[in-house]
């Protein structure tokens, strides 16, 4: 067979097995998802560290302290995502989710529904909020009246911290006036002495679960 009729004859096939990967655009749904999904399965099976990873880095000591608080009388039996909304022009996303759970203590099974607010930022989503709306209170989440979250930021919070939304001149400004005042002072150090030591937030206390 002649090379230029064993190409007409191949092309189309070629073509077709590259037509889902294009479908797919940007992925960003997928990856809403996929972000979703493994935050929830890794409550589920106890894998805190893990479910630390899709939070705002400062966030992240007090989350593990906050479950590690919780992690002998709790027990997540499973979960259910019902609902993703997606914005991509300004990639903000919010999932819900529904946890069936119960404690070591009492063994009766409840079911909390959870609302989780999530940001695109340097191609990943990251967890911003986090609050019940509906079901049994659960000492993990924080509640719909809570103004501020224990230790998670908040979309307005996030998105300014990290220049999301701004014009690209507006946020090169912002992020050169950040590096300027990060760089070390020409002063002398203190002694060690007077330099006071850094500690974690405090985790939001722990009620019991019920």
């Amino acid at each position: 067979m002649a090379a230029p009729a064993l190409v007409a004859r191949f092309l189309p096939l070629a073509l077709l097995a590259l037509a889902p990967a294009c479908a797919t655009g940007d992925g960003m749904q997928n990856k809403l998802y996929d972000a979703t999904s493994a935050y929830n399965r890794s409550l589920r099976w106890g894998d805190i560290d893990r479910a630390a990873g899709w939070l705002p880095a400062p966030s992240q000591p007090s989350f593990l302290a906050h479950y590690d608080e919780l992690s002998d009388e709790l027990v997540i039996v499973d979960y259910e995502l019902t609902r993703l909304d997606l914005d991509k022009e300004s990639g903000i996303a919010t999932s819900r989710a529904e946890i069936t759970w119960h404690t070591d203590r009492r063994l009766i099974l409840e079911t909390t529904a959870v609302d989780q607010l999530w940001q695109w930022h340097e191609g990943r989503f990251v967890l911003v909020d986090e609050r019940r709306s509906g079901g049994t209170p659960l000492a993990i989440f924080a509640e719909p009246g809570e103004d501020l979250h224990p230790y998670l930021p908040g979309l307005a919070a996030y998105r300014e911290t990290n220049h999301i939304g701004e014009d690209d001149k507006t946020g090169r400004r912002k992020r050169r006036r950040g590096r300027r005042s990060a760089e070390p002072s020409q002063a002398p150090m203190a002694p060690a002495s007077s330099t006071a030591s850094m500690a974690l937030d405090p985790p939001m206390p722990a009620s019991a679960a019920r």
